[in-house]
């Protein structure tokens, strides 16, 4: 789809184009970011390279490290280089000359997946939430383990991290597939019969960060969700129409220092996610949720990157 939106915007403007889809590059170094797929391009004042991020960004006190790459590399053609990125809010924190369109490929595929394999989840996921809360970790890292250390003693739910704390439906060996949607329709008897989702977010140190399958399977599943991810990452839910259920759910977590969000996330809704609070008038507002994912929230990501588009040159 965004190939589309691409061709179009660049007819608009006479562009050559010169492409390099999948930029970022195996493996990654979680201090020093992505090696970079850069091609070599014979330049005129009317190409424009196109390159995308598929995944996230590394985020420094200066602004983004992949980004300042490119500006290295390209130096005064930087400005002809347009970056398709999936962390929402990556233009507000970057000033430079290399042009942006905000475009998650990766949540694209993930809400059609689910569409696609649709007939082996709904019915698993639509039954009683007998089942108050569960948290769900695969990689381990300090925030995860840190909410981790505080749910351990928390009744009436399900946690995991890792090989530490594994689940039995976690065994990849026994897997059909790799892909996040096998991950999904396996568990989707648990996301089904749980009320609550403590999320815990790829990114919490710095921002922008993503919001990723993890979050959509939540909504999928017509579950709370608590995110416990980067600084503001509760807001970028809204920003992308999602209903946070602010009355319902604690956020003045969102924006505490990372030595702290963690922790008062948890505390703050202790309750809610023990299932000690009625959560029946706020049904519908959490299926309106489940269905903002599957028609909303797709064309949310299309106009974010057709307004992007109309600002390129």
């Amino acid at each position: 789809m965004i190939e589309n939106l691409l061709n179009a915007r660049f007819d608009e403007l006479g562009c050559q184009t010169v492409c390099r889809w999948n930029t970022l590059q195996p493996p990654y170094n979680w201090d020093q970011g992505w090696p970079l797929a850069l091609p070599d391009v014979q330049w005129n004042d009317n190409t424009r390279l196109v390159l995308h991020f598929q995944d996230r960004i590394t985020a420094t006190e200066t602004g983004c490290a992949e980004l300042k790459h490119i500006e290295q590399h390209y130096a005064d053609r930087a400005n002809q280089v347009i970056v398709v990125f999936y962390s929402h809010g990556l233009n507000q924190i970057y000033q430079g000359p290399v042009q942006l369109v905000e475009f998650s490929t990766h949540n694209w595929l993930t809400v059609n997946d689910l569409l696609r394999v649709q007939s082996q989840w709904q019915s698993t996921i639509d039954q009683p939430k007998t089942q108050a809360w569960q948290c769900l970790n695969g990689r381990i890292c300090d925030h995860r383990q840190r909410v981790a250390q505080v749910l351990a003693s928390w009744p009436n739910g399900t946690l995991s991290l890792g090989t530490q704390i594994p689940l039995p439906e976690w065994n990849y060996g026994t897997y059909r597939g790799t892909e996040n949607y096998d991950n999904f329709v396996r568990l989707s008897s648990l996301y089904g019969s749980t009320r609550v989702n403590i999320v815990t977010e790829t990114d919490y140190v710095a921002r922008p960060g993503v919001i990723s399958e993890k979050t959509l399977y939540a909504f999928v599943a017509q579950q709370i969700p608590i995110i416990v991810g980067h600084p503001g990452a509760v807001q970028d839910c809204r920003d992308m129409g999602f209903d946070m259920l602010d009355d319902l759910v604690d956020h003045s977590y969102d924006w505490l220092p990372n030595e702290q969000r963690a922790e008062v996330a948890l505390e703050l809704n202790q309750g809610l996610i023990q299932g000690q609070v009625d959560v029946s008038a706020w049904q519908s507002r959490i299926n309106r949720n489940r269905d903002y994912v599957f028609n909303g929230f797709l064309q949310w990501m299309q106009q974010q990157a057709q307004n992007d588009l109309s600002m390129i040159f």
